[in-house]
């Protein structure tokens, strides 16, 4: 689910040959070196001056520049580290209902700031690729049973963060945590909820759903005022909005 950890042992097989080609061309890079230092970086504002929400961009897994906090959509952001990897998988089954509405987005935010996959960043981001795909079948019946026959692979967006680019943007301090973190953005790109510790998936599943509600009530509403203010009772019903499907009974984090 999202991707399949990359230990230690795995990426120790890989680095001798990293290493081997980091240091015969250490001397033509040495006089280009430029030290890496990890920005430190304040939570993003709520709102831009103007009043608009604050944009909120990173780059996936797929090297796609992704806009985390898309207005139009509810978003909801898991963040999960290496330690945190089962409750993300338990998470992500628990969204499984929601997978293919064309007003919902989940995106994961993976944080290996300080671990060892900063050495070999290309391996890491190959195994999520990988599991995506493979997370792409096993969405693709509730993409459907949601009204979408596109190719759920697309909608899939996992953001590896190996420095510290985006997690402090979403105000995720490097504090160790192993916990599962997450924040719940509305249509306007606004924050409108924050979990500092996701444990209860039925939870987690019932704030997603009810913030959908909320959106879908507000559409219908706007829907009956346009219908009265142009003398018709009829209200089509918003293709964005298909019925939500029942929860999971069951989340299987294996």
């Amino acid at each position: 689910m999202f991707w399949k950890k990359l230990t230690n042992e795995r990426l120790k097989l890989a680095l001798p040959a990293l290493l081997a080609t980091a240091f015969a061309t250490s001397g033509v890079a040495q006089t280009n070196t430029v030290t890496s230092v990890t920005p430190t970086v304040a939570r993003a504002p709520a709102t831009s001056p103007a009043g608009r929400a604050h944009k909120i961009k990173a780059v996936d897994a797929d090297n796609h520049t992704v806009l985390v906090n898309r207005p139009g959509v509810i978003t909801i952001v898991i963040g999960t580290s290496e330690d945190s990897q089962d409750a993300a998988r338990a998470a992500g089954k628990a969204m499984y209902p929601f997978q293919g509405r064309p007003d919902f987005q989940l995106i994961v935010v993976v944080d290996l700031r300080d671990s060892i996959a900063t050495w070999a960043p290309s391996i890491a981001t190959g195994r999520m690729r990988s599991s995506l795909d493979e997370e792409a079948i096993e969405l693709k019946p509730y993409f459907l049973k949601n009204g979408n026959k596109g190719n759920p692979r697309k909608s899939l967006v996992v953001i590896p963060d190996f420095s510290g680019t985006i997690c402090p943007q979403l105000g995720w301090i490097n504090d160790g945590s192993e916990d599962l973190r997450g924040i719940l953005f509305g249509v306007d790109g606004r924050e409108i909820q924050r979990w500092d510790k996701i444990d209860d998936m039925a939870k987690l599943d019932a704030d997603v759903r009810a913030a959908i509600k909320a959106l879908m009530v507000s559409d219908q509403a706007k829907a009956a005022l346009v219908a009265k203010t142009q003398g018709t009772k009829l209200i089509q019903p918003s293709s964005s909005h298909p019925p939500l499907l029942p929860p999971m009974t069951s989340i299987d984090s294996n």
